[in-house]
């Protein structure tokens, strides 16, 4: 195994864990941040940091090769709006990608990516490889259990979001007494959690999942601080997430802040397929 692996860094602090936890592990961390995305602190865990613009898929080769890299691991949001205000701006690698893609899917975009870093000696590894410990567990993670109403939309919300996350819609569904309410599509999980919110106030229910066969390489759950903010701002009684594919940040701090609001914190244990 190459002692260098490469973060390449999208939004949120996903990618700030990713760096740390593969510096901890011994690995020689180069992040690749995706302009205009990238958020985090990043420059203080790597080895080596730059940026390349969302779409210049050449300059991302040539810079992962330039460090010599071997593996790497998408982490971080950048979303299918790209697609749709950016696009004009990517250079002719990435038209090429998008051309041989099967659709605009997600999965079929990080396929096509990883086909083609594939043919220059770089594999992308599944986003989690160093952030196994975060993997959310199954169970319930809070002091207060969910009670029979919130469990039956958590089942319904379940099934709502891994139909929706088979077809790349969205990660996240929000239920209320058995009401859908909202789905996640490209404005993301918080975004959708407060347009439920005004639609239907308090003592809502968030279900968050992957894909019945997830892409583990690209677009995992992530649930953190942050996240919690949001459920507490909006009313959210419960929240649910798939367990062993669900990133679950800052764990304890998470839990703690969950059972100060009395949302209840659960981890589902789903089949893969």
């Amino acid at each position: 195994m190459s002692s260098t692996i490469a973060i390449i860094a999208g939004a949120g602090r996903f990618p700030l864990y990713a760096a740390e936890a593969a510096k901890r592990q011994g690995r020689r961390v180069i992040v690749i941040g995706l302009k205009g995305w990238v958020n985090a602190p990043l420059q203080a865990c790597a080895d080596a940091y730059e940026e390349v613009a969302v779409g210049h898929v050449g300059a991302l080769i040539q810079r992962l090769k330039a460090h010599g890299v071997v593996q790497a691991v998408l982490a971080g949001k950048v979303t299918k709006q790209v697609l749709l205000d950016g696009a004009s701006a990517f250079d002719l690698e990435a038209v090429a990608l998008l051309a041989t893609a099967k659709d605009r899917s997600a999965p079929a975009l990080i396929g096509a990516i990883g086909q083609r870093l594939a043919r220059e000696g770089i594999t992308l590894l599944d986003s989690s490889t160093f952030l196994e410990a975060f993997l959310c567990p199954a169970g319930v993670l809070t002091k207060r259990a969910p009670s029979r109403q919130e469990q039956r939309d958590m089942e319904l919300g379940c099934a709502v979001a891994r139909a929706l996350a088979a077809f790349d819609v969205g990660q996240t569904v929000v239920v209320k007494s058995g009401v859908v309410v909202a789905v996640e599509a490209l404005e993301g999980t918080d975004a959708a959690i407060r347009r439920a919110h005004a639609l239907a106030g308090e003592e809502l229910v968030v279900v968050k999942t992957g894909a019945p066969k997830q892409d583990r390489r690209l677009d995992l759950p992530v649930v953190g601080p942050e996240t919690l903010s949001t459920l507490a701002a909006c009313g959210v009684c419960s929240l649910a997430m798939e367990a062993g594919v669900t990133l679950l940040l800052d764990r304890e701090a998470v839990v703690a802040s969950a059972d100060a609001a009395q949302i209840c914190l659960v981890g589902l244990a789903l089949p893969s397929a």
